[in-house]
């Protein structure tokens, strides 16, 4: 039922591809950053739609629009952002914010109280699909709130802000927690005709809380219009199986308009095969080969200030796999030699990616400044992604795809990173990418970056995570203090069924110890001062820094992450320079005097929690660089990529053939 092979791949794809690909190609978001090579963007949020607390079209102004909101507070001016809310229903009329939010005006509504008026444009006549609930708690299916609100709102404010804006979902994956999905196919909100019924078919068809049984109908005999659904195998090994089904339909459907990337990974332990938690390192390989061009990475934890006395961000508890988050990640991207170690040693196509996942700001409402749980979408996060000439919803997702982004939180770096390899001549290679060398190559790894002057924390009072070294830093000052360039050989990709494909897994700190790739290493550790500094305007400062590696007779890879936190600080850092589990921030108090009420106290002594956690504690993450030697075979990355050209290039024959019938 759902074809995998690359001869059928090749054949699916090409009538779907070509339907839009002249659409998604033209160039967009002309008020983007001139002159920057990345572009910043957010692809994990949510809104009153689901179990957000703000409207749709409200998240959007607040994380693409500039300068102060009309009804208060700053606009994060991202250049591309995603809606991703959870499947499922929901019965809250998503144009309006909730209560809880403290908006003027704005007060939780329902749909039986909107149903038959027109509203923004927007008029709903009905609840479609199998009835859920009655009166104030009836529900809409949220493949509806994709078609008929959400995509309505995109199309309506994509003119007016000339961003890229992306209908997506958050995934509740049968068998597993969350995942990122976005499909592109049919979204053209610069024109009229657009839709997201692609979209909105994935969530009706694959998510485990959307048991909706009929979905749209057409003709006087309600035909279905998406007939077919599992509505069973939801839960456990036999919901792994159902999501992986979701993976192949997307790959052989939409291939290059779609991805999947699951997202605070840790969160609910290790995999439960009679459940529906968590993810071992088998599930990830699994994804990655059923979906090479839409399965290659996974997320951070999101939900940046929950930290709490007990815990770190991302809603992690001790039964997170790891016992919580390090340096703000979970211990999957954290731990050198951890599982995105143990994925990338085999050479597969495997990346990290950042993103807010913006619910409220608990204690909080939207306009204030402070946050005892998310961060509004660019507000703390950035996910970069490549500048594209024709920047689009289509160059956003070939971006992450081609895994040449990075990952900032804090803006501890900006938009015009630099990390590239080369070994000879001037090819070089940047992340992503696979540099092909000769055994005793010297490889040359350049690194340039900016550190700005400024960022968006509300405090200016000194990090007091730093105090007690003595150290002076201005929370809302961005300041690096050196760059870890991390390698691992790669020694291939491991077979289904094979030794060392499934892996078994812990909750809690036993889940730390487990190490995937022990040949990963902090290579070398370059400090900001021995970097070459280059003040730029507004007191930024631009780094850079040139090392060499020597070529083997194996393959591997080089990846790099940096921070604010020297190596050794206590209850922050180890003395390799690792982060800690960040429940230890809070045994640091924070003295001074404009520390604020929110953080929670130990008798009556404020710790290191909430937003000042998150600025106190920044890092950023670069996906990685191949390096294998030449006449060696390619690297799955490579291969992949390579299917992924192929796909393109077939579309790109499609659509012109069918230009001249």
């Amino acid at each position: 039922m759902f074809p995998t092979s690359k001869t059928i791949l090749l054949t699916a794809a090409s009538a779907t591809l070509a339907l839009t690909q002249s659409a998604v190609a033209e160039e967009w978001g002309k008020d983007r950053h001139k002159g920057n090579p990345y572009v910043a963007g957010d692809m994990h949020n949510h809104n009153t739609c689901t179990d957000g607390s703000v409207a749709a079209g409200y998240s959007i102004d607040r994380a693409v629009g500039r300068g102060v909101a009309p009804a208060g507070g700053n606009n994060f001016d991202l250049d591309w952002f995603t809606l991703g809310n959870h499947g499922g229903s929901g019965n809250r009329d998503c144009r309006f914010s909730d209560t809880s939010a403290n908006l003027p005006g704005q007060t939780t509504t329902t749909w039986d109280q909107t149903l038959g008026k027109t509203i923004d444009g927007i008029t709903i006549t009905s609840l479609k699909g199998t009835p859920n609930g009655t009166g104030s708690s009836a529900k809409m299916w949220r493949w509806q709130s994709i078609q008929e609100i959400e995509y309505p709102i995109i199309a309506n404010r994509t003119p007016v802000y000339k961003k890229v804006l992306i209908e997506g979902l958050e995934w509740i994956a049968p068998g597993h927690e969350h995942v990122d999905v976005a499909v592109i196919t049919g979204q053209n909100p610069r024109h009229e005709g657009g839709n997201a019924d692609k979209m909105a078919e994935f969530e009706y068809r694959f998510d485990r809380t959307d048991t909706d049984a009929i979905g749209p109908v057409f003709g006087s005999g309600q035909n279905q219009v998406w007939p077919g659904k599992d509505n069973v195998n939801n839960s456990g090994t036999a919901g792994h199986q159902k999501s992986l089904a979701a993976i192949a339909w997307l790959q052989s459907h939409h291939p290059l308009q779609s991805y999947v990337i699951p997202t605070h990974t840790e969160r609910q332990g290790p995999f439960d095969p009679s459940g529906s938690k968590g993810y071992n390192i088998e599930h990830f390989r699994d994804f990655n080969n059923a979906g090479p061009t839409v399965a290659f990475g996974i997320e951070s934890p999101g939900h940046f200030a929950e930290g709490g006395l007990s815990g770190g961000s991302g809603s992690y508890g001790t039964g997170a796999v790891g016992g919580g988050t390090y340096g703000m990640s979970g211990i999957y991207t954290a731990k050198v030699g951890g599982l995105w170690d143990g994925m990338l040693g085999e050479g597969r196509n495997f990346f990290i990616y950042v993103s807010s996942d913006w619910h409220s700001r608990g204690a909080g409402g939207a306009r204030d400044s402070f946050t005892t749980a998310d961060f509004i979408p660019g507000e703390y996060t950035k996910l970069y992604v490549p500048n594209a000439g024709k920047f689009s919803a289509h160059s956003v997702i070939d971006g992450m795809r081609s895994g040449n982004s990075y990952s900032v939180n804090a803006d501890l770096i900006g938009p015009d990173l630099v990390f590239r390899a080369k070994a000879r001549g001037d090819d070089w290679k940047t992340m992503g990418e696979t540099l092909v060398v000769r055994p005793g190559d010297r490889v040359t790894v350049e690194m340039e970056m900016t550190v700005p002057a400024k960022n968006n924390s509300p405090y200016s009072f000194n990090n007091p995570l730093l105090v007690p070294i003595g150290t002076k830093q201005p929370l809302n000052k961005p300041s690096l203090d050196h760059v870890d360039l991390i390698t691992g050989k790669i020694t291939g990709v491991i077979a289904p069924g094979a030794a060392g494909y499934a892996v078994p897994n812990a909750a809690g700190t036993a889940g730390a110890s487990i190490v995937y790739n022990p040949t990963a290493t902090i290579a070398q550790q370059i400090p900001a001062t021995k970097m070459h500094r280059e003040h730029r305007d507004g007191d930024a400062v631009r780094l850079r820094f040139t090392t060499t590696f020597t070529a083997g007779n194996s393959p591997f890879y080089i990846r790099a992450r940096g921070t604010n936190i020297p190596v050794g600080t206590p209850n922050v850092s180890d003395s390799a320079g690792n982060p800690l589990l960040d429940a230890n921030n809070a045994l640091v108090s924070c003295t001074d005097p404009a520390c604020p009420p929110h953080l929670e106290a130990i008798a009556g002594v404020k710790k290191v929690t909430h937003d000042v956690q998150a600025y106190s504690n920044a890092w950023f993450y670069a996906n990685p660089i191949f390096v294998r030697p030449e006449g060696s075979p390619k690297l799955l990355v490579e291969t992949n990529a390579d299917l992924a050209r192929r796909l393109g290039q077939r579309a790109e024959h499609d659509h012109h053939h069918h230009d001249n019938d």
